[in-house]
């Protein structure tokens, strides 16, 4: 979700510390930026890694703050509308956020790591609250896949694609986040459980 939402061959532009640049442009930059995340986390113990306000502040400004300086790494001050979606007011995100972290390191204590639709309906449950938070000005799926992507990692388990590109399955995500956004979350762990499936 996030800017994720209708993104694939967009006519959107950013103002940059390195002037007008598309939206191409800014995800090819972006990329680069989220496969060397990526890498460090890979080489960081996985019970290092604590997902709090600050670790997903740190990891939005790793991201971006070599774009975007003045909001990078920065909870938003604005309200959005996201699709059909309208995320939480601009001032509730900072307690929002607390309470998503500490209730992600509670969830975790408890998952059962040899039950499959266990993980899955974890894992869908930080998918979709964290978008659903939308706690940044832009590039929240980023972040949000980097989460599961630490998730994955301190559980043990291979990385799957969450980034769906192919039409149908995207398709298929957006409206699994949409009835998660409506108190059905069964939909996005079947996702996670057919993800999880293809990757173990």
């Amino acid at each position: 979700m996030g800017e994720e939402a209708g993104q694939l061959g967009s006519t959107r532009s950013f103002e940059t510390v390195e002037g007008a640049l598309t939206y191409p442009e800014v995800s090819e930059k972006l990329a680069v930026s989220l496969a060397q995340i990526l890498a460090r986390l890979l080489k960081t113990p996985p019970h290092e890694i604590i997902i709090t306000p600050e670790w997903l502040c740190r990891k939005h400004q790793e991201l971006a703050g070599h774009l975007f300086p003045e909001w990078a790494g920065r909870f938003r001050t604005t309200n959005v509308m996201v699709g059909t979606l309208e995320p939480p007011a601009y001032y509730k995100v900072p307690l929002l956020v607390h309470s998503f972290c500490d209730d992600l390191a509670e969830r975790l204590r408890h998952v059962d790591e040899g039950n499959l639709p266990d993980i899955a309906a974890f894992l869908a449950w930080v998918d979709w609250r964290f978008q659903w938070v939308h706690p940044f000005k832009d590039f929240n799926g980023r972040i949000g896949r980097l989460a599961l992507a630490a998730l994955l990692y301190k559980l043990a388990l291979p990385p799957v694609e969450t980034a769906p590109t192919e039409p149908e399955m995207r398709r298929e995500y957006l409206e699994a986040l949409r009835a998660g956004d409506a108190g059905n979350l069964d939909p996005l762990q079947k996702i996670w459980i057919r993800r999880l499936g293809e990757a173990i």
